[in-house]
């Protein structure tokens, strides 16, 4: 199939009725020329007179918008040149309009160019920045403000945290320690705080002062009932031994008042269940004599009082905690007049909505007429309350736009983005704002895309098998139960719902060859987990190594789920002689050389401190005369940071080899960075840059990276050698109840550990298990945006395990229907395609 006429749109003549273009939602697979229909949409709003600054298009990253912007003007070019009928005939195609001539795209080329400066396809942040700078009174900005990156974000939540411990009285951080961590003894105040705010503080700015106390503790039961329960429990003759025992361990506690540890008991579990269905309760196999229903009744009441009430004392902590901390945060950032980009968004979702549209045109040196959206999967609640009102606009056809007499189309809305790929919602990206959109926005036609024009037909094969199938696998059993109170029911209608909803992927290169091997590396026994992890990471470097000597031209990407896999990977990679490069980068600390620098600072920072000393004698700056503590702290008294890190690495590079060399010239390009914001203490830019990832300059054929860096990349042949994690990680730290995806959380909650789901309430229960039914959900995505990346071949590399575990791994397997046992080692479970694919 031609890639054009696969994923034209209409023709121009069917598309610009009474002035406008239709709404449009594209839902994009992976591969399937997302960028090539997002940038024909701009290029007939361009063609039919629109105004460059009339058009706004966002995406998630500078990259993406370059590479618009990008395709563009290089088609343009291309179409207007005398000599390449073929480019013309192909933009013809692209926008739909078979009249369009050589002489408009070059007059077209020529205006964008002349007004390159008002032409708007940018990154949601950049943005945000934007309007943030064009209303900076209505959000209360300080005056020549500037944002913050992620380190330094991460420096004034420190610093934030620790203004609240010290303004807090000793018994009153006792208090509220006890109340936040259920009367569990922490270590580290200071750390307990900083996990409580990064996990809480985003969710909860725009919620209202009481979304922290929205979750009720019923009251406990009176002594006389809890009494006469614990009498029940001791007088029954049940015949086992084993429901005897029980019986008086519960009257035991009844008549002590510990109720603490009864969230995980299994009788309190057994009972809720047994109330639900209308059953007996039941002690393993064994029927519960008769008689003690009331007794059951009131030791299940206080074990729910208990638990709840213990949550909603966490709850209010946690919102005294959020509050104090927003308070000292603000003022902190306030004085250093500094935002990030999460500030940003959500001052702008506070007051946007309420903004006219007539200042919002004159601030931003025009009307937007023209909304155009990338990756809109991965938008947050926030940032859709921001861009609501201007894609409300512009499909509204009452409101009267200032016509431009030379533009045919009036005003438009285009969505691209696909479900399936929504793998950000660690940072606040919810996928079901994009299916929101067709409700929010009248008149929207929705668009499927599933032809690739990036793999093969081996890979989309494979693809297809996988994700239509996973209900082969055990964890899709739960679907069809009706408890809302267990948490694997909602992850089972979760695999359900993404598997029957999955599309039919095709391949447009028929021809192009492909292939799939899917293996087990070398069966560790016993529960070391780092020895199955080495095993099966040697496997796939040696797989990678063959494949990089035997075809060095062809791109390989090492997809990773963590970054630690990152590192491990690369070092093993090097160990076999393989050029590896990593996306996204490392800290510079990977060099010796750049470690040598910071030790001589640190020694500046802490005479006393022998080891940085030690360090720095040992090396070849210790051959430096007048080398001391007092030296460095000269040096960057008298020439400021940068300067004396080019002195020091000055004296290090002639002993370094070329990768040495380039990290110490990244390093004095860091220092020049940070020199303007330096604060008074080296080891402040010492820790930075022991943080901050800088990539290399010139990426390698092999590049190793997590799944979630390789979204928007392909490769030739792509690795996955850690498949074998828990689909789903971490629990949350909190939950939030959000009805309406365009309107701030009505209730939040700290999470509670499954087991105790049947003690909450029907409207928890539901705002539970759907969080956990999205962290499924993103599971599935983070593993089809893996297993799509690969052009012609894909290598998966697992460990052994058994095949109903909760694991990408068995997934697959389950998915493809695999003969061979998932649980043996070395052992080639499925084999598609030709080996020697690259010839």
């Amino acid at each position: 199939m031609n890639r054009t006429t696969a994923i034209a749109e209409p023709k121009a003549s069917d598309l610009f009725l009474d002035g406008n273009l239709p709404p449009m939602l594209v839902r994009a697979s992976a591969g399937t020329g997302k960028t090539y229909r997002l940038t024909a949409r701009l290029l007939q709003i361009l063609i039919q007179g629109a105004p460059a600054e009339s058009i706004l298009a966002t995406t998630f990253t500078r990259k993406a918008a370059g590479e618009i912007l990008e395709r563009i003007l290089l088609t343009l070019a291309s179409a207007a040149a005398v000599e390449n009928e073929s480019a013309l005939q192909s933009l013809r195609d692209q926008v739909g309009i078979p009249t369009l001539s050589r002489t408009m795209c070059l007059q077209l080329l020529q205006k964008l160019v002349a007004n390159i400066h008002r032409v708007r396809i940018c990154t949601l942040d950049s943005l945000f920045t934007q309007l943030a700078k064009s209303f900076p009174f209505e959000l209360r900005l300080p005056p020549a403000w500037r944002l913050t990156d992620e380190i330094e974000e991460g420096w004034l939540r420190e610093r934030a945290v620790n203004a609240v411990v010290s303004m807090l009285e000793p018994g009153e951080l006792s208090t509220l320690l006890a109340m936040l961590s259920k009367g569990e003894t922490k270590r580290s105040i200071a750390r307990e705080l900083i996990q409580i705010v990064s996990g809480a503080y985003t969710l909860s700015r725009q919620g209202g002062a009481d979304v922290w106390q929205k979750l009720d503790a019923p009251t406990a039961p009176d002594d006389a009932v809890l009494t006469a329960a614990a009498g029940s429990f001791r007088l029954s003759e049940p015949k086992q031994k084993t429901v005897r025992a029980k019986l008086d361990a519960m009257a035991e506690l009844i008549e002590t008042r510990q109720f603490d540890s009864l969230d995980k008991e299994t009788l309190i579990k057994n009972y809720a269940k047994a109330k639900r269905l209308g059953e007996v309760t039941k002690l393993g196999r064994s029927a519960l004599p008769d008689g003690l229903d009331d007794a059951l009744g009131a030791l299940y009441a206080a074990a729910r009082s208990k638990t709840l009430s213990l949550l909603a004392a966490q709850n209010d902590a946690t919102g005294q905690v959020i509050s104090l901390y927003d308070g000292q945060i603000g003022q902190l950032k306030q004085s250093l007049r500094t935002l990030g980009f999460d500030d940003v968004a959500i001052r702008l979702a506070e007051t946007f909505s309420a903004v006219d549209h007539q200042s919002i045109n004159r601030r931003m040196d025009g009307a937007i007429d023209h909304l155009l959206l990338d990756e809109f999967q991965d938008t947050s609640p926030a940032q859709w309350q921001v861009l609501r009102p201007l894609a409300l606009r512009v499909t509204d056809p009452t409101v009267d736009p200032d016509p431009d007499p030379e533009s045919a189309v009036k005003r438009s809305f285009f969505c691209v983005g696909d479900t399936k790929q929504a793998i950000y919602g660690w940072r606040g990206g919810v996928a079901e704002i994009f299916d929101a959109v067709g409700e929010e926005v009248g008149g929207i036609a929705s668009v499927e895309q599933n032809t690739s024009f990036r793999s093969s037909p081996v890979i989309m094969d494979l693809v297809n098998q996988v994700f239509k199938n996973l209900t082969r696998h055990k964890i899709a059993d739960a679907a069809s139960e009706r408890n809302e109170a267990d948490k694997s029911v909602h992850e089972a209608r979760s695999v359900v719902q993404f598997a029957k909803k999955f599309p039919t992927h095709d391949a447009s290169k028929h021809s192009m060859p492909g292939y799939v091997r899917f293996e087990t590396c070398p069966k560790i026994d016993g529960n070391e987990a780092a020895l199955k992890t080495q095993a099966c990471f040697e496997l796939a470097a040696r797989r990678i190594a063959d494949l990089y000597h035997q075809a060095p031209e062809r791109t390989i990407g090492v997809l990773t789920r963590t970054n630690k896999a990152v590192a491990h990977l690369i070092f093993l990679l090097e160990q076999l002689g393989v050029d590896v490069s990593q996306e996204g980068g490392n800290p510079l600390v990977d060099s010796a050389a750049v470690d040598l620098v910071l030790s001589a600072l640190m020694m500046s920072e802490h005479p006393a401190d022998g080891r940085w000393r030690f360090h720095v004698e040992q090396s070849v700056l210790g051959q430096v005369d007048g080398m001391s503590a007092e030296y460095v702290r000269e040096l960057v008294t008298e020439r400021g940071i940068a300067q004396a890190v080019f002195h020091l690495a000055s004296y290090v590079a002639p002993q370094c080899n070329a990768r040495d060399t380039t990290r110490l010239r990244q390093l004095t390009q860091l220092a020049v960075a940070y020199e303007p914001n330096a604060t008074s203490r080296l080891r402040d830019f010492v820790r930075m840059v022991r943080e901050k990832r800088i990539e290399r300059p010139q990426a390698a054929a092999v590049r190793v990276m997590t799944v979630h860096q390789s979204k928007g990349l392909e490769f030739d042949a792509v690795v996955l050698p850690e498949l074998d994690g828990n689909l789903v990680g971490m629990p949350p730290l909190c939950v939030v109840d959000r009805p309406k995806l365009s309107e701030p959380p009505i209730a939040i909650s700290r999470f509670l550990t499954s087991e105790a789901w049947h003690f909450l309430d029907s409207g928890w229960q539901k705002a539970f298990g759907k969080d956990a039914a999205s962290k499924m959900t993103e599971a599935l995505c983070l593993l089809y945006v893996a297993m799509t990346r690969p052009r012609q071949a894909l290598y998966m590399i697992v460990q052994p395990c058994k095949s109903d575990e909760k694991k990408p791994s068995a997934l697959i397997h389950a998915g493809l229907g695999c003969q061979a046992d998932l649980n043996a080692g070395e052992t080639l479970l499925h084999e598609q395609g030709v080996s020697n694919w690259y010839e």
